[in-house]
C-alpha cells in the first residue's frame, strides 16, 4: 500500500505497489504510471482546496488595491498560475474515473449520484454547508445575491448545462461521477468566473466543495483519515496497519478482483465457481434447522457467485431496450440487498465489496 504524488498534478492516489515496482509510500513521481488502480480517499480531493484557497485569498486582497494596476495584475498572474494547477488536477481526476483507473474508496457510487441530484433539484441549506465544511462560501454568495433575512437559503448544484441534467440522470454511477468532474473542470476553464470573487466563488468553488460534501455524505468515515493512528503519514513510518491503510489495501484488493471478472466476463470467459470439498461435505451432514457460523473463513465462496451474476447485469444493464435495463437493475438491487443481509448475519465481512452497488 502506497500513497503517492505527482508531480505533474499534485495529485495524491493510494495505489497497491510491489516491491519490484521501486516505488514507496509517500514517494513522488514524476508523473503516476498509466497501469496502476489508484484510490481516492483523503487527502486525495482535499489536497485540491489549496489551489482554490489561494485563488479565494488573492481575491481578497484585490479588494484592498482597487485602484492599483500594477497590484491587479501581478495578483492576476497569481490566480492564473493555481488556476493552471487546479485545471490539471481535475483533468487528471476526470479522465483517470472515467477509464476505470480511480475509484472512490468506501463510497456508494449510486448513492453518491442520487445525492447529488438532490442537491440539483431539492437544494440544500446554505448554512449547513459553511457549517460542515469549515468555510463561508455558501452564505457569502447568498448574501450577495441579497438572501432575505429569516429565510433559509439554498444551495441547488447547478450544472452549466441545465438541459442535461435528463440525460446525466439516466447514466451509470460510475459515467455520471465522471461528467461531474467534467462539469466542475468546465467551469474552472470558464474565463468568465473570474472576473472577480462573487463569481469565482458562485461558479467554482461552491461546486467543487458541494462534490466533497456529497462524497463524504456517501463514504463510510473509516476512510476519512480522522482516527489517530492515520496521522502524519511518510516513507519512514510503518502505515500498513493503520485502520486508514487496512481498510485502502481491501477495498483496493476487492476493487482489481472486480475489474477482471468484469472483463473476462466480458471477453465471454465465465470461470467456474467451485465449493470447496470440506464445504461440500459439512453441506451434506447438515441438521434441518441451518445454524449459520458467526464468521465465514473464506468470503470468495459466496461473493464470487454475487460478483458474476452482478457481472453479468451490468452487461445487460447497457442494452438500449427498456425492460431488458429493468431486469438488470432489479438484479443488481436485490444482490446489494443480499450483500447487505450476509454482513448482517456476520457471513460477510462489514469491508466486503458490494458488487450489486
Amino acid at each position: 500500500m502506497a500513497l503517492i504524488k505527482s508531480l505533474t498534478t499534485n495529485n495524491r492516489f493510494y495505489t497497491l505497489v510491489t516491491a519490484e515496482s521501486g516505488i514507496r509510500n509517500a514517494d513522488t513521481v514524476e508523473r503516476i504510471p498509466e497501469d496502476l488502480h489508484l484510490g481516492i480517499a483523503y487527502p486525495c480531493l482535499e489536497d485540491g482546496l489549496n489551489d482554490f484557497a489561494v485563488i479565494r485569498t488573492t481575491y481578497e486582497t484585490l479588494e484592498f488595491f482597487p485602484d492599483d494596476e500594477e497590484m491587479r495584475r501581478e495578483l492576476m498572474e497569481i490566480i492564473h498560475d493555481a488556476r493552471a494547477k487546479l485545471t490539471r488536477r481535475l483533468e487528471e481526476l476526470r479522465e483517470r474515473i472515467a477509464a476505470r483507473k480511480a475509484h472512490f474508496l468506501g463510497t456508494d457510487l449510486e448513492e453518491f449520484k442520487a445525492y447529488l441530484l438532490d442537491v440539483v433539484h431539492r437544494g440544500y441549506p446554505r448554512r449547513n454547508l459553511d457549517s460542515m465544511m469549515k468555510l463561508n462560501v455558501f452564505m457569502s454568495v447568498a448574501e450577495a445575491e441579497g438572501s432575505s433575512n429569516g429565510i433559509e437559503p439554498l444551495y441547488h448544484f447547478e450544472f452549466r448545462h441545465e438541459s442535461d441534467v435528463p440525460r446525466l440522470a439516466q447514466l451509470p454511477a460510475r459515467e455520471f461521477v465522471a461528467a461531474l468532474f467534467a462539469d466542475v473542470l468546465e467551469s474552472v476553464q470558464d474565463d468568465s468566473n473570474y472576473a472577480n470573487r462573487y463569481l469565482f466563488d458562485r461558479n467554482v468553488f461552491q461546486k467543487f466543495i458541494a462534490l466533497m460534501f456529497v462524497n463524504y455524505a456517501t463514504t463510510d468515515p473509516i476512510f476519512y483519515g480522522i482516527n489517530k493512528a492515520d496521522y502524519g503519514v511518510s516513507e519512514d513510518k510503518e502505515m500498513d496497519t493503520t485502520p486508514l491503510y487496512l481498510a485502502v489495501g481491501r477495498e483496493l484488493r476487492s476493487i482489481e478482483a472486480q475489474l477482471e471478472l468484469e472483463d473476462r466476463l466480458a471477453r465471454g470467459e465465465y470461470p467456474p465457481v467451485e465449493a470447496p470439498a470440506a464445504a461440500m461435505e459439512e453441506a451434506v451432514q447438515l441438521p434441518q434447522e441451518v445454524l449459520l457460523p458467526g464468521t465465514l473463513i473464506n468470503e470468495d465462496v459466496l461473493l464470487g457467485p454475487i460478483a458474476s451474476i452482478c457481472a453479468a447485469a451490468k452487461q445487460l444493464r447497457k442494452q438500449e431496450d427498456r425492460e431488458t435495463t429493468e431486469f438488470a437493475r432489479i438484479i443488481l438491487a436485490d444482490a446489494s440487498r443480499l450483500v447487505q443481509e450476509l454482513k448482517r448475519l456476520n457471513l460477510l465481512s462489514p469491508m466486503a465489496n458490494d458488487p450489486g452497488a
